[in-house]
């Protein structure tokens, strides 16, 4: 149990991490359209997005636990409105995943509301306070010292139907130091020490419509994470579709937040547990 436990945790970390990969564009037009298409993202205020990730599982960790390694599939919807407002800002997501093995899917819930983050999964319901506005102001000054140049490469353009997909790579060791450093500026350094990240081959594709909007968000890669010389090794191939990009978007609000245990408390129940 205390296995499955810690197998929990580095998954939740993952899930956690999901939404921080960053997307980008190699030719002077696909440069010029992901700067068009960035600055039309950055005006957006609400979001309603659709996610579909198959990811391969195995590591030490599984086969520790007596558990082969495992095919899954997550599929999420994520909902953000006032995004250009932390002070009124609320996020959703609701994922579900299947996996080779497990009859019932594991759902995982996770919300952003009046100052806290709170996630609902596997039994566990945990909530860590979270300062939006000041997570945003520190991660744009710990992050200038990254240079687009050197985080992305291979940049392409081709056309697909009516619209353009921009394609890219994103250089692992810069992915990895930038999701330390916003790690490290939302106050999240903690989990990292646990998950023990490292990303690598990334590749990603913004597909832009004619008026201009990111429509869909493709993403390959591989993903460890090791908690105390144990590794799960993660490869993902997936989408994340954007519905009606620009128009509003209505966020469910979080229910009974006070039956969420603190994430400080539920680390360090892990971390005791485990050394027992």
């Amino acid at each position: 149990m205390r296995k499955m436990k810690r197998f929990a945790a580095v998954l939740l970390s993952a899930a956690l991490l999901c939404p921080m990969t960053a997307y980008a564009d190699n030719s002077d037009d696909a440069r010029a359209l992901y700067h068009q298409v960035e600055e039309k993202q950055k005006a957006l205020t609400d979001m309603n997005a659709f996610a579909d990730f198959k990811i391969s599982v195995g590591g030490d960790m599984l086969e520790e636990a007596g558990i082969d390694s495992m095919n899954m599939r997550m599929e999420m919807n994520m909902k953000m409105n006032h995004m250009t407002d932390p002070q009124q800002m609320k996020y959703m997501v609701y994922a579900r995943t299947t996996m080779d093995g497990l009859q019932e899917p594991v759902i995982m819930s996770a919300y952003y509301q009046d100052g806290w983050y709170y996630v609902d999964t596997m039994g566990q319901k945990i909530k860590m306070p979270m300062d939006v506005s000041a997570i945003t102001e520190q991660t744009k000054v710990s992050t200038l010292t990254f240079d687009e140049d050197d985080l992305l490469s291979n940049f392409r353009l081709w056309d697909e139907g009516e619209n353009k997909v921009v394609g890219f790579v994103i250089e692992d060791d810069k992915m990895n130091e930038y999701i330390q450093t916003v790690l490290s500026a939302a106050g999240m350094s903690g989990l990292t020490d646990l998950s023990g990240l490292d990303i690598s081959d990334i590749q990603c594709e913004y597909v832009v419509d004619p008026a201009g909007n990111c429509v869909k968000m493709r993403m390959k890669l591989d993903m460890s994470v090791t908690d105390q010389g144990q590794t799960v090794t993660m490869k993902m191939d997936g989408d994340i579709g954007i519905a009606d990009p620009g128009q509003p978007v209505e966020v469910p609000s979080v229910q009974d937040p006070a039956s969420y245990q603190d994430m400080a408390a539920y680390l360090g129940e892990n971390t005791q547990a485990a050394g027992q």
